[in-house]
């Protein structure tokens, strides 16, 4: 052994065991370091070192270079390592970080944490599982899903025409074609992914409980007073469109009289950057957390939609809307056929683009077992009035037809007389329209 070396092994046993050196006498249950070495970020063992850093030694025969292999080998999956001799009595297994997550041994998983290599249990394994990616929600088989009976061919045959695929075979085939199902050869039964179930089942929420969309309106800046409420079922496209329908009920609308004489609405929101959240909700949110689902929050000064999962690993939040790291890939794949999501990557700048055309200040992300983006309203110009849908849409009529009665307004928005008649004078007072006569003979006219 070199002097430098020997200086750096010392320097190691010195420092102590920790989340990457682990010191071991013998070989004796070495394969749990290993595998917990092989589950967190990799680390180092030293064989012929007490707990203590006492160099115990070891004579690192060929046959005991054999058996560490063997070791490593029978692990589930085989772990990769590296081993190099320190001299003549010490021995360094070198366990890089595995790839192919989570490792076990014959006594179980294991996981190194600090300067213990912890026996995980059963959340913890699933959480290991979760983070190496390799089992992703919408690509498993919904083994309670019969396509027979829960099929929902129109909701198929809708997609497709979306998609611009022709249909030209059976839905069976169509579905395997596009990796959302495959056939079990031995019972000839059709195995749908969960993907498949979100967009075509029948009632995709008698398998995926959580896979709805709940839109709140509040009265002020807290929870604390709702005004509307709504529960939005179904498929992830009618979930996205059902949500943006009450966004839109819900929403303010600016009205801006130009020199085309049809009206002008400006959003408190700009309904592109609306829908592009909302489908990205759909897309990317943790559909294994099955003790919540996607809110819409509409408060009197912010729009909030958040739904489970926070970022994936590797990813941090500086990241997002540079790179492009999708959790469902599936579920991607059919918005994207569907038109729902243009270009990867692009979501950020077209949300971005769209709020500040429409006078909107930067959303806002935050981050932690929910995904959350806030928008703020658009800042109000002098020559721009905040009303209802309704309100536009009356404000609308009475500029195309000229001059309308209180009746003709009641009868244009299918409502009361009284009713039209407030909704008038809140047109009258923000300057958009004017009035003529009195009592029965009272006409509305645009200005």
């Amino acid at each position: 052994m070199k002097a430098d070396q020997k200086d750096s092994i010392d320097s190691i046993i010195n420092a102590g065991e920790g989340q990457t050196i682990e010191f071991k006498e013998g070989i004796n249950g070495i394969d749990r370091e290993i595998v917990a070495f092989a589950n967190a970020s990799g680390g180092s063992i030293l064989v012929g070192v007490d707990d203590t850093g006492k160099k115990t030694g070891i004579q690192p025969t060929n046959r005991l270079l054999s058996q560490i292999v063997d070791i490593a080998r029978n692990c589930d999956p085989a772990v990769k390592m590296d081993l190099i001799r320190h001299g003549d009595s010490l021995l360094e297994i070198m366990v890089p970080e595995g790839k192919d997550r989570p490792y076990r041994c014959k006594d179980g998983f294991f996981l190194r944490i600090g300067a213990c290599s912890q026996k995980l249990k059963r959340d913890k394994i699933v959480k290991l599982v979760l983070e190496s990616g390799k089992m992703r929600f919408d690509e498993l088989e919904n083994q309670e899903f019969a396509f027979a009976r829960d099929f929902d061919g129109q909701k198929f045959k809708d997609f497709l025409k979306l998609s611009g695929i022709g249909f030209k075979t059976e839905a069976r085939d169509m579905l395997i074609s596009l990796q959302l199902a495959k056939e079990d050869r031995e019972s000839a039964r059709l195995l749908v992914t969960n993907a498949a179930v979100l967009f075509f089942a029948k009632n995709p929420q008698a398998f995926i409980k959580e896979s709805h969309i709940t839109c709140v309106r509040y009265a002020g800046a807290d929870r604390f007073e709702i005004i509307d409420r709504q529960d939005f079922s179904g498929s992830p496209i009618e979930m996205i469109e059902s949500s943006l329908k009450f966004i839109r009920r819900n929403m303010k609308v600016g009205y801006e009289i130009g020199r085309d004489p049809r009206r002008i609405e400006v959003y408190d929101y700009p309904l592109e950057a609306i829908r592009e959240a909302t489908t990205n909700a759909v897309m990317h949110r943790d559909y294994y957390y099955d003790s919540s689902h996607t809110y819409v929050h509409m408060f009197s000064n912010r729009l909030e939609i958040e739904n489970p999962g926070g970022l994936l690993p590797g990813l941090a939040s500086s990241d997002l809307g540079k790179r492009s790291v999708r959790r469902n890939r599936l579920v991607a794949d059919i918005l994207g056929r569907a038109g729902y999501v243009e270009g990867v990557g692009s979501g950020f700048d077209r949300m971005k683009s769209a709020l500040e055309k429409n006078g909107n200040p930067p959303f806002e992300i935050s981050v932690s077992n929910f995904f959350t983006i806030r928008f703020s309203p658009r800042v109000v110009s002098a020559y721009k009035n905040d009303l209802t849908p309704r309100q536009t849409k009356l404000a609308g009529f009475v500029m195309e037809r000229g001059s309308v009665t209180k009746r003709e307004c009641a009868a244009f928005l299918a409502v009361s007389e009284d009713t039209a008649l407030r909704e008038l004078k809140i047109l009258l007072k923000a300057r958009m329209i004017k009035s003529a006569g009195s009592g029965k003979a009272t006409s509305y006219k645009a200005v």
